[in-house]
């Protein structure tokens, strides 16, 4: 199975000079756990719930002063549409991360997320 058969694909993007406000906002109201960032077709960032939990909360910054640059993480890692799921599994263990952007190109076509995988298990009954 390749992993554009079970990617997200209307991935929510902000840029990064909006401010941590706006970004939690958003992820609030759309009930996403993560936003990339993006200048033009390039991915500069993702920002996460963690992210805001571990580097503003618990460092206890001004939350309404913090642009999206000062806490995302970068660079992002992507995989090809092609890739099989397994590989992509793999890599996430390995990377200890929870979100994998896909691109073509360069370009982000989708995001696949651990629960991008667990519905895919729902669905094969296991």
């Amino acid at each position: 199975m390749k992993i554009k058969e079970i990617m997200t694909k209307n991935v929510l993007t902000i840029t990064k000079g909006c401010l941590i406000t706006e970004a939690a906002e958003l992820m609030k109201e759309k009930d996403v756990s993560c936003l990339v960032i993006i200048c033009g077709d390039s991915i500069e960032g993702i920002v996460t719930e963690r992210d805001v939990l571990r580097k503003i909360i618990a460092d206890q910054k001004m939350f309404g002063q913090i642009q999206i640059s000062e806490i995302m993480s970068t660079p992002v890692l992507t995989v090809d549409e092609e890739t099989d799921v397994h590989k992509v599994i793999v890599l996430m263990q390995e990377k200890h991360i929870r979100r994998i952007v896909v691109a073509k190109n360069g370009k982000m076509i989708g995001i696949v997320t651990e629960s991008d995988f667990v519905k895919v298990l729902r669905k094969m009954k296991i």
